[in-house]
């Protein structure tokens, strides 16, 4: 009995080292899956974009007003209180033709007193001038000495220039008077008034604005960062009321100085085409067109990597996720984007985010491309 449960033992033995064994063996087994798993290389992920190069040209638009390229503020040669004002904005004057009228009585009245004072000096030199005969003819029997003659000699000569002076006056007050009438000095339109009837104004103080009939320019306001650049673009117009018909605008002049408010520049272009359909105060827009240099490609600024030696971006090769560093020039910024321009080609893939963590050789895997494509 004592053998039979020895030999039972050593059958029960057999089974725990067989057992054990077994587990030993897939143990082994799933370690060495695991480190040749574990020795396979990981490929960072990256999202990438394919670049496209644009040949056209760059445009900006403005809006504007189509105003005259001349406008005279036309104003009283004197001052006074206006008695009638005779145009309207809109209305079309005639050169010549009147715009106002001021009160004539203060006029009037200066006139007349210069008028007396003519007739005075008139009556002065008449009875002067008989003074000096009367003396030439005593002084020729010797009957008065010479300076008593010279003083009457004297006294003609100046009642000669005061009413010489007198004249002058009198022909001022005329003038003056003749004043008090605003003509228009040239055809055109009325575009602004600047004063009412029973308004005091002094002179050369703007009355009414005429736009001179003739050539028409769109004014426009330009930031100052976009100063230099409208030099050599080519330039055109389009009306709000018809979007369609465009005219081509040529740069005429540059306000030298800024707004102190908007700190842009008053910019006018001249409508060397322009027809019937363009009319003074109609709102345009003007549309600059920069011709590109180079062909440029747009991409979001997070792409760019400055490694101290100019800005760049990493290109991924299609065949094998490879990455090489390619340099680029920015030629400006927008909010989030860059368009840059260097050896770059259309389809190039280019990673988009995360530069900073990616060096050059680098094997990735794409994010948005299945992954037999990026090896």
């Amino acid at each position: 009995m004592v053998i039979r449960f020895q030999h039972k033992l050593r059958n029960v033995t057999v089974l725990w080292q067989s057992a054990f064994l077994a587990a030993a063996s897939l143990c082994l087994c799933l370690a060495g899956c695991h480190e040749a798993n574990s020795s396979r290389p990981t490929h960072p992920v990256v999202k990438t974009m394919s670049i496209t190069l644009d040949q056209g040209a760059q445009q900006r638009t403005y809006s504007g007003v189509i105003v005259a390229r001349h406008e005279v503020q036309e104003s009283f040669r004197v001052g006074g209180r206006i008695e009638q004002r005779r145009v309207d904005v809109g209305d079309h004057v005639r050169e010549g033709q009147i715009l106002a009228v001021l009160d004539e009585k203060d006029l009037r009245l200066a006139m007349e007193s210069a008028q007396a004072e003519v007739n005075a000096a008139h009556s002065n030199k008449e009875q002067a001038i008989t003074e000096e005969k009367r003396y030439a003819t005593l002084l020729a029997k010797h009957v008065v000495s010479q300076s008593e003659y010279d003083l009457k000699h004297l006294a003609a000569d100046e009642a000669r220039a005061r009413l010489e002076r007198a004249d002058r006056a009198l022909k001022l007050a005329i003038s003056q008077l003749g004043y008090a009438k605003l003509l228009s000095s040239t055809d055109g339109v009325v575009t602004k008034v600047s004063a009412e009837a029973g308004q005091v104004v002094s002179q050369g103080q703007s009355v009414v604005t005429v736009a001179r009939k003739g050539a028409l320019e769109v004014l426009v306001d330009i930031p100052e960062r976009r100063l230099q650049d409208i030099q050599e673009t080519k330039a055109e117009i389009s009306l709000w009321s018809n979007r369609d018909a465009h005219y081509r605008a040529v740069l005429r002049e540059t306000s030298p100085s800024a707004d102190p408010a908007t700190r842009t520049y008053a910019v006018r272009y001249a409508l060397p085409e322009a027809d019937a359909a363009v009319k003074l105060g109609m709102t345009a827009t003007l549309t600059l067109s920069d011709p590109a240099q180079t062909p440029t490609a747009r991409i979001p600024a997070s792409a760019l990597l400055n490694q101290s030696h100019g800005p760049g971006v990493w290109i991924v090769n299609p065949q094998t996720g490879q990455l090489t560093f390619r340099p680029v020039t920015v030629d400006h910024y927008t909010d989030r984007d860059a368009f840059v321009h260097g050896q770059l080609a259309p389809g190039d893939r280019i990673v988009t985010s995360g530069v900073q963590k990616l060096d050059a050789g680098t094997i990735v895997r794409v994010a948005d491309m299945p992954q037999e494509d990026a090896r």
